[in-house]
């Protein structure tokens, strides 16, 4: 039987179908942090999650979803709901995938689609939808695409934005269409990151970000999903994700 919520959310016409068979993971209801079975869902991924996980998705005519091995990620509106530790002062609510641990030194090039339906909102608070993260040292994010107060924008922990900003686009621009991102990563202390979202349909370039300098250290990871501050106020979140691929250069 398929999730009433998830299937109104991406079923925005009469003209319904499902993109692949469904399985249900995850739930919602544990209260805690569930994994998958090891680096082997999506090719080399492990997935988190505190929410409701399918493997498979449903889609629309109107607002098609163009991932082929397909995964729909679902977060409550209810701050109380799907939370990944139930006795935290700072609740939050996640479904991740993310690759294994990488060696300072080492380049890897990734690519991976992404969907985020439009009823998905922001709040002023976090909402990471991919992040590099490094576990050696104090730990913690290097490059994060986050949605927050109307946008989806680039963060660089480590080297701060310029004086223009860090890349962003309006959240509008990036809802209701399939999206393709690529990188190229080498982690480290003397690392790069090349990043490029594309809308799929149309190769429009969204956004792009470039830098040089430390890329994590000891076991760093690439991280993509939905990932947020539970608030008072916030929308459900509906995103799809898969079509993962990567390369050890």
């Amino acid at each position: 039987m398929l999730n009433t919520l998830t299937l109104t959310a991406f079923c925005v016409s009469a003209l319904c179908a499902l993109a692949s068979a469904r399985t249900q993971l995850t739930d919602g209801t544990a209260g805690k942090i569930i994994e998958g079975p090891g680096f082997t869902t999506m090719g080399a991924l492990q997935w988190q999650s505190s929410g409701v996980l399918w493997d498979g998705c449903t889609d629309s005519a109107a607002h098609p979803i163009n991932i082929s091995t397909c995964f729909a990620l679902q977060l409550s509106a209810d701050p109380t709901k799907n939370l990944q530790d139930d006795s935290s002062d700072s609740p939050r609510q996640r479904i991740e995938f993310l690759t294994a641990g990488a060696a300072d030194g080492t380049s890897w090039s990734y690519q991976w689609k992404y969907y985020l339906s439009s009823q998905t909102g922001t709040t002023n608070h976090f909402f990471h939808l991919m992040q590099i993260l490094t576990r050696g040292g104090s730990g913690g994010p290097v490059i994060t695409l986050n949605a927050a107060a109307g946008k989806v924008a680039i963060q660089d922990t480590v080297r701060g934005c310029p004086a223009a900003g860090c890349p962003s686009i309006a959240l509008n621009e990036f809802t209701d269409r399939t999206t393709t991102h690529s990188m190229t990563v080498t982690y480290g202390p003397s690392g790069s990151v090349k990043y490029t979202v594309k809308d799929s349909a149309t190769s429009k370039t969204l956004l792009t970000y470039s830098a040089t300098g430390s890329m994590g250290t000891e076991s760093t990871s690439l991280k993509f999903g939905t990932y947020r501050l539970a608030v008072a106020g916030m929308t459900v979140s509906l995103a799809a994700v898969g079509d993962f691929s990567e390369k050890k250069l």
